[in-house]
């Protein structure tokens, strides 16, 4: 059976080399009407390489990849603008430091203030605990949890829906800082997109997944509403990249997070 998933993974990165050369023909020497010449794109300064890397040698990550090869084919520059408080993000959108948030999930809040793109990849949240902890296996087990959290975040929001008191959410800068503080016993738990789980999973192997929580999700890419020929032009382009996306699925994410992600559309 290993050698069956193996056999997969080569067809599907073949497909997604081919794919990306097949769309990179149609590549424009000037970048297309309607479009910023160079695109600026605000990422958390905490994202995890497998999603969008920010070292300019080596594997580029999932979003990258593809925001790369959308550079390529409408002949646009691409700037990177980390951002380090992730609650700041959708700000410096609105107020023009930014023409595009990568690596964001598309919610009803947020869709008032900003346009998103088609979905990118699915989004179930989960609850997380640690060994020697035992799982939170019930929604209700979080209420009695210190619960780590991120402002501005789904995460956040996850932990709000699921009815944790406001006194039992410690808040944390980023990622990283909330995963240290489940290893040092800062928070007890924290409520995360199950991709950030499987890949946190590969560097802390003693994080353990619990109940899902909240509703199916989309991560997408996210706009000004203005920019209604941007967003034309990301759907496009996602659209024609389906193939390749999910390709680009099985060169990036663990056998883990595929199998999570399968879960959780059928759940």
């Amino acid at each position: 059976m290993r050698g069956v998933t193996v056999g997969i993974r080569v067809a599907a990165l073949a497909l997604a080399a081919g794919t990306v050369a097949s769309a990179e023909t149609a590549a424009t020497a000037a970048s297309s009407p309607g479009l910023p010449a160079t695109l600026r794109v605000l990422v958390a300064a905490d994202e995890m390489p497998e999603v969008f890397s920010f070292e300019e040698r080596g594997r580029p990550g999932l979003e990258r990849e593809l925001l790369e090869g959308f550079c390529r084919i409408h002949g646009l520059k691409m700037q990177v603008v980390p951002v380090r408080d992730f609650d700041q993000i959708i700000p410096m959108l609105l107020r023009g430091e930014g023409d595009l948030i990568t690596g964001i999930v598309d919610t009803p809040a947020r869709r008032q203030k900003v346009a998103f793109s088609s979905e990118i990849l699915p989004v179930r949240h989960l609850a997380v605990t640690r060994r020697p902890g035992p799982a939170a296996s019930r929604v209700e087990d979080l209420r009695g949890l210190r619960v780590g959290v991120i402002p501005g975040t789904s995460w956040e929001q996850a932990t709000a829906d699921a009815g944790v008191p406001k006194a039992k959410r410690v808040p944390f800068r980023d990622a990283g800082a909330l995963l240290e503080g489940l290893r040092t016993g800062q928070a007890d738990a924290a409520v995360m997109p199950l991709l950030d789980y499987a890949l946190a999973s590969k560097r802390d192997p003693e994080l353990v997944p619990g109940v899902f929580v909240g509703s199916h999700l989309s991560g997408a890419l996210a706009v000004r509403p203005e920019d209604g020929r941007l967003l034309e032009a990301l759907n496009g382009y996602l659209q024609g990249m389906r193939q390749a996306r999910h390709a680009l699925m099985f060169k990036y994410l663990s056998e883990e997070a595929l199998s999570l992600i399968a879960l959780a559309r059928r759940d």
